[in-house]
């Protein structure tokens, strides 16, 4: 099976976040016996420190060029500091109340906090060398991230039905120790560079580079050739003009470091914005003439240089609000819906742990065919899609009966979320790239990842937590919903003509028409005609 060493990282990673991570808010609750608020403000630590762990870890990574052994290290401290929470009941029972309750808090918070700092930049560190490990073929790159999708929903319904018959909340934490012994393993002795490919496929890259490159001037000796180096590769937006220090081993020109890191490091495939581009470029990628065609009628925007030139445009400022205001109304309903399917419906175990295996059904074919969706509905499309989708669901949870049969639909209604948001992920990362220009593609990006799953996740599980503990969970998703409008009326005032000012503006230009039809039908404002007498006494009738 070619690329072997990154299916199973994925598969091992995403077994371990599939298993106490998602189960973590429910065990606070039924064994530690935390309040929503505080399950909110423990839930919410871990998106803003990986807003610092991520960009630290990654960058000692490639200064000190040793990302297994890092990755091997971090993800053992992160899995002790995980591990450790099923001890903390262990060492508060014999306290007294006031004091069991002050030391659980602090407790779990500090392991929260180790946790974040040294588990959530794993998957980063994972995604980066993955794509050394492909090279050229970065569009294989969702061919691997599917598993870690597989092994997410797998893990979650296995775990749930493991706890539901040992009635025992600890075995989240043993198939997550499991999982992380296997994925050291596989960390440890896993080669983060480009693998040798069979000699067909080696064959057939080294004829690929002719399709994209222009043809070497003829006559050209040699050592002339020789002299002047590696030809450069043009194919797409890309420039090959770098190789890898292995190329002498593997006869593939490899990325160059800084185009690395401008492939998405989230569950999506890498080839998305390319594949699109490449059918529909943004403005400041086409030929001159094109944008001279499309900006004939308005003069050209200046294209910003730095992150806050680019913040300061108001389409793309209002885009980043918008996946904050998604993030955190998304957020807010995933860190509380395992408390509510179990409290407020009275689901089993099995049935919770079924959530992530629906969930990512829909959430793995919609990314499958991602490339297709975008280029035949087109990215708004999609991202309103996700709006939509996400508002229905919330909803029917506010309707729900309790019980078994509230909370089997409540399964069912899983399947929206895997649709709502692959789709508003999808579509949102290209947008963000074709919002920025070639020198901020990668700071894009970032700014998307951290508004969405920084800023966004953290402001969600706070506000939930609090909703939830002081007015319920129908309140909570009400907020939800209330947040997914705002956003979804930010974009289409944004992005399209159908926003309420424009539906407004419709309704006043509809109503005048109106009336000036119901005053012409009724005669009002024609010419009157009147009666008047001619020289020789005649009686005439005249019109105005």
């Amino acid at each position: 099976m070619p690329y072997l060493s990154p299916k199973l990282l994925y598969t091992f990673l995403f077994a371990c976040q599939g298993s106490a991570p998602v189960y973590l808010a429910l065990f606070y609750s039924s064994q530690l016996g935390l309040k929503s608020d505080q399950i909110g403000l423990l839930v919410a630590i871990a998106p803003f420190i990986s807003a610092i762990a991520c960009p630290l870890w990654t960058a000692i990574a490639d200064k000190t060029k040793t990302h297994r052994y890092i990755m091997c290290i971090i993800h053992t401290l992160a899995t002790v500091a995980i591990v450790s929470v099923m001890g903390i009941s262990v060492v508060v029972q014999s306290m007294a109340k006031e004091e069991k309750s002050k030391l659980t808090v602090a407790l779990v918070t500090t392991t929260s906090i180790c946790f974040a700092f040294f588990g959530v930049p794993v998957g980063p560190l994972v995604d980066g060398g993955v794509l050394k490990i492909l090279g050229r073929n970065k569009d294989q790159y969702g061919r691997q991230r599917m598993f870690g999708s597989i092994s997410f929903g797998v893990a979650s319904s296995l775990v749930g039905f493991i706890t539901d018959w040992t009635n025992d909340m600890n075995a989240i934490f043993y198939v997550y120790a499991m999982s992380a012994v296997c994925f050291i393993l596989v960390a440890g002795n896993t080669q983060f560079k480009p693998e040798r490919l069979p000699p067909s496929r080696l064959r057939m890259s080294r004829q690929q580079p002719t399709l994209y490159t222009a043809a070497s001037q003829s006559g050209s000796s040699q050592g002339e050739m020789q002299s002047k180096g590696p030809n450069k590769i043009r194919q797409f937006h890309m420039d090959f003009d770098a190789y890898d220090d292995g190329f002498a081993e593997t006869h593939l020109p490899q990325v160059r470091e800084n185009e690395i890191q401008r492939l998405i490091q989230f569950a999506t495939e890498s080839s998305i914005i390319e594949a699109v581009n490449l059918s529909n470029p943004p403005l400041h990628r086409r030929r001159p003439s094109a944008i001279a065609i499309e900006t004939e009628d308005s003069p050209p925007e200046p294209t910003p240089t730095t992150l806050f030139e680019l913040l300061r445009q108001p389409r793309v400022f209002l885009f980043f609000l918008t996946m904050m205001l998604m993030g955190a109304a998304l957020n807010m309903v995933i860190s509380f819906l395992f408390i509510f399917l179990k409290q407020d419906l009275g689901a089993s175990s099995s049935l919770v742990g079924l959530t992530g295996l629906v969930g990512s059904v829909t959430e793995l074919l919609f990314f499958f065919y991602s490339r297709d969706l975008i280029r035949l509905f087109g990215i708004k499309s999609l991202i309103i899609l996700g709006h939509v989708l996400t508002i229905v669901r919330v909803f029917a949870y506010t309707i729900l009966p309790k019980g078994p049969t509230g909370a089997t639909i409540a399964l069912g209604l899983h399947l929206l979320n895997g649709i709502a948001f692959s789709a508003l992920w999808g579509a949102g990362v290209v947008q963000a790239d074709e919002l920025a220009p070639p020198s901020l593609q990668a700071t894009s990006q970032g700014v998307l990842a951290a508004m969405y799953a920084g800023v966004g996740a953290g402001m969600g599980s706070l506000m939930g937590g609090m909703l939830y503990d002081r007015y319920g969970a129908n309140q909570m998703f009400y907020a939800a919903i209330s947040l997914t409008c705002f956003s979804l009326e930010l974009y289409l005032e944004t992005n399209t003509r159908c926003g309420l000012s424009d539906f407004a503006r419709w309704v006043y230009r509809t109503s005048i028409s109106l009336h000036k039809w119901i005053q012409h039908a009724r005669g009002i404002g024609r010419a009157v005609p009147r009666w008047s007498g001619g020289r020789r006494g005649q009686i005439r009738l005249e019109g105005h």
